[in-house]
């Protein structure tokens, strides 16, 4: 795969992580636009304490996603960035996989949007594919940490 697109990967995977922190900040503030009908962070305490320890998180994921492809991120232990793009890669990517039988239900037909409450539509419509899509790409980014960057020093990135 060609470097470009890992790089690219990386800086993508930085937008999505600080999108979805401010998304989560947006939610824990008392908004609810995204959410289903009648879903509030703030009357949940689980989902409070979620967006309480998701703002940090994504805003440290997305500082790590740049860490892999610009030049101060050489100053960080490779081996130390590597485990934690890829933890984060993995966490994203198996947070999504059980709605992997509900979305191929929907390509074959077998089920519809009508059987869903307005949790699962919002689950298997929404969230977990934005989940996949930021697994991918940190997964992407760890890749790219592999590759050469065309032949730049480490002090040129």
């Amino acid at each position: 795969m060609k470097t470009t697109v890992l790089r690219a990967a990386a800086y993508a995977a930085a937008t999505w992580s600080a999108a979805f922190s401010l998304v989560h900040l947006y939610w824990l503030l008392g908004g609810r636009t995204g959410l289903p009908d009648g879903l509030s962070v703030t009357g949940n305490t689980p989902l409070l304490v979620i967006d309480v320890l998701a703002v940090p998180g994504c805003a440290v994921a997305a500082v790590l996603a740049l860490a892999g492809v610009r030049p101060w991120g050489g100053r960080l232990p490779g081996r130390l960035l590597d485990f934690a793009l890829r933890g984060i890669a993995a966490v994203l990517l198996v947070h999504s996989v059980p709605s992997v039988p509900d979305w191929l239900a929907l390509a074959t037909g077998a089920r519809t949007t009508a059987d869903f409450d307005a949790m699962g539509r919002f689950a298997t419509l929404l969230y977990e594919p934005f989940f996949m899509t930021g697994g991918l790409l940190f997964g992407l980014s760890a890749l790219g940490r592999r590759a050469p960057l065309n032949s730049a020093s480490p002090e040129q990135r």
